[in-house]
C-alpha cells in the first residue's frame, strides 16, 4: 500500500511539472536593456559575487582580469581610480562587471542580474549602473509598486505600465549614464531579491507588451491613489497627450489612502522653504489660491508675521515638504496658530494609472487591458 501511494505520488509531481505547475522558468529576455542606477553618491558599498565573471575598462572595452568568484569587498574610489578589495585600478575609472554563467552579484547584499558598471565621480563618490534586460529589470519592480497579493490582473496592469515608463526614459536619456534611478523618483528597483512568483508570472503573461499612442511609446505614469479624479500631466511636466489628460475615477474609493490628515510645526515647513531657496519668515498663513480641475491645488501663497508673501505651486509645496508627508496635492489647510493641519485625500502625483483603483477593478471582473484602456485613455498595446 505505501508502495502504491508513493508511485502515485510519484506520478502526480511528474504530470504537475509537465502541466507548468512546477517553479515557473526565467521569460525569456526581450533584448531591450534597461541602465538602472543602483548606487548614487555613496563613498563606498560592499560587492560579492558568486560565480566567475570578467573585469573591462568602461571606455575602451579591454579586458583588464577574469575572476572565479569575489568574497564580500569594500568598493572604494581613491585619488587615482578604484579600489575592490585587495584590488586596485589605477588611472581606470570606470570598469564594467560582467558575470559568466549567470553568476550573482550583490551590491550591498541586494542581488542583481545582468552587468554593473562601477563609475568613480568627479566627487570622489561611487556610482553604480546595473545593466539589466528590460524584463528581468521589471521583475525586480513589481513588488515594490504593487503588493504580490493583489488580483493577477491588476499586477498585469501594472507591468505593462512599468515596462512602458522604462522604454520611454530609455528612450530620451540615451546620452545619459542611465536611464532611470531605483527609488521613488523613477521606479522602486529591488534586483532579483525583489522577484516573486506572482509579480514574476505577470511578466510572463504580458512579455514585451507596452503602450503606445499614435505608434510612438509615451511616459506611462502611475501613482498609489487618485481620490476620484487622475490628474493631467501637463499641469506637472512638459508633457500634453490625450492618454494622460486625466479623468474621474471610481474606483480607488475604498482605499486606505483616500483620505489622509497630517499635522505640521509652521516653523518646521519655514526650515524647508527657506533651504528650497524660498526667503520667508516665521509663517503666520498659507492659503490656497488657486485648484485646478480635478480639485488639485494649483497655487499656495504663503505670509509670514511680518506680512511679508511667497507664492509657490501646490506641486512644488509638495516636493519641499516631502512627497510622503503631503502625500498628494488634494488638501485643504487649516491654521492652528503655531501649527498646520493639512487635510487630504489621495497619494501620489494622480497622472496615469491608479494603483487601487485598477485592484478594485481587477476585483470587479476588469482585465488588464481593460484596465489599461480606462486609466490611458487612447492607448494601444504594442508588442
Amino acid at each position: 500500500m505505501v508502495k502504491k501511494i508513493t508511485c502515485n505520488l510519484i506520478a502526480l509531481v511528474f504530470m504537475a511539472s509537465l502541466l507548468g505547475f512546477s517553479h515557473a522558468p526565467l521569460p525569456p529576455k526581450s533584448g531591450e536593456v534597461i541602465r538602472v542606477a543602483i548606487v548614487k553618491g555613496k563613498p563606498l558599498v560592499r560587492l560579492l559575487i558568486k560565480g566567475p565573471f570578467g573585469v573591462y575598462s568602461l571606455n575602451t572595452n579591454e579586458l583588464l582580469a577574469e575572476y572565479r568568484g569575489l568574497d564580500t569587498s569594500v568598493v572604494t574610489p581613491t585619488d587615482f581610480g578604484l579600489q575592490i578589495g585587495t584590488f586596485s585600478y589605477f588611472k581606470i575609472y570606470g570598469i564594467k562587471i560582467v558575470p559568466k554563467r549567470d553568476a550573482a552579484i550583490y551590491v550591498d547584499k541586494r542581488c542583481f542580474r545582468g552587468q554593473i558598471d562601477i563609475i568613480r565621480q568627479q566627487d570622489k563618490t561611487l556610482l553604480i549602473v546595473n545593466h539589466i534586460d528590460v524584463e528581468n529589470y521589471i521583475r525586480g519592480v513589481l513588488y515594490h509598486e504593487v503588493s504580490h497579493k493583489w488580483p493577477l490582473e491588476s499586477i498585469k496592469a501594472q507591468a505593462v505600465a512599468a515596462r512602458t515608463y522604462a522604454l520611454y526614459q530609455k528612450k530620451i536619456n540615451e546620452k545619459n549614464d542611465f536611464d532611470v534611478t531605483n527609488d521613488v523618483y523613477s521606479q522602486v528597483y529591488g534586483g532579483q531579491t525583489s522577484e516573486k512568483y506572482r509579480t514574476n508570472k505577470a511578466v510572463n503573461q504580458t512579455l514585451g507588451e507596452y503602450l503606445t499612442f499614435k505608434g510612438e511609446v509615451f511616459p506611462a505614469y502611475f501613482h498609489a491613489a487618485c481620490a476620484g479624479h487622475t490628474e493631467d500631466a501637463s499641469r506637472l511636466w512638459n508633457i500634453d497627450l490625450p492618454p494622460l489628460k486625466g479623468k474621474p475615477c471610481d474606483f480607488c474609493g475604498k482605499s486606505p489612502h483616500s483620505k489622509w490628515k497630517i499635522n505640521l510645526r509652521l516653523a518646521d515647513i519655514q526650515v524647508k522653504l527657506i533651504k528650497s531657496g524660498k526667503e520667508i519668515g516665521l509663517i503666520k498663513e498659507i492659503n490656497v489660491l488657486e485648484r485646478n480641475n480635478s480639485g488639485r491645488v494649483e497655487k499656495l501663497e504663503i505670509i509670514d508675521r511680518r506680512g511679508s508673501k511667497i507664492y509657490i505651486s501646490g506641486k512644488d509645496f509638495r516636493m519641499v515638504v516631502g512627497p510622503d508627508i503631503i502625500r498628494s496635492t488634494n488638501f485643504e489647510v487649516i491654521m492652528r496658530g503655531y501649527y498646520v493641519d493639512f487635510v487630504g485625500k489621495g497619494w501620489g502625483h494622480g497622472v496615469g494609472l491608479c494603483q487601487w483603483g485598477a485592484k478594485s477593478m481587477s476585483e470587479c471582473g476588469f482585465t488588464y487591458d481593460q484596465i489599461l484602456k480606462y486609466y490611458y485613455p487612447g492607448s494601444e498595446i504594442s508588442k
